[in-house]
């Protein structure tokens, strides 16, 4: 669970009885601070819409697993970013397809319209993203 928080004249802001309680719910937690990093949120928020929307749409289309969809997409639609790696370790060799972490938000944003295009060549369309999915999704749920 990560915990955010803004500085107030240079003291830590946080509701620390809430993060107590939280954490004691667990026998072994980590409570991790950092610089926030606007980019970084951003790159986040993509990730997660990715993996809790648009792959789920294309495992529902087709039956195929989560990680099928995520290396198909990453070679299908990222080519440009996602140059396929053979690694050679003793007498074994094995295909690597970098991680998409490393993308910025930019070249995010244009493997997801290219993501967008193939969804519609195939007749499976994708829906724009959303910066309220998580919100609208546990709406939907309740009720």
């Amino acid at each position: 669970m990560k915990f955010r928080g803004q500085t107030i004249d240079g003291q830590p802001a946080a509701r620390w009885d809430q993060v107590h309680k939280a954490c004691s719910k667990h026998a072994r937690f980590i409570i991790e601070v950092r610089k926030y990093d606007e980019a970084r949120e951003i790159s986040l928020q993509q990730m997660a819409f990715l993996h809790a929307v648009v792959i789920p749409l294309f495992v529902d289309y087709t039956g195929d697993s989560p990680q099928y969809w995520q290396n198909k997409l990453k070679l299908e639609c990222g080519s440009k970013w996602f140059k396929v790696e053979t690694v050679t370790v003793g007498k074994h060799s094995y295909t690597i397809i970098p991680s998409k972490t490393k993308l910025s938000v930019n070249d995010f944003s244009e493997w997801y319209q290219n993501i967008s295009d193939f969804g519609d060549s195939i007749d499976c369309p994708v829906p724009p993203p959303d910066p309220n999915w998580r919100i609208n999704q546990q709406q939907e749920t309740e009720g």
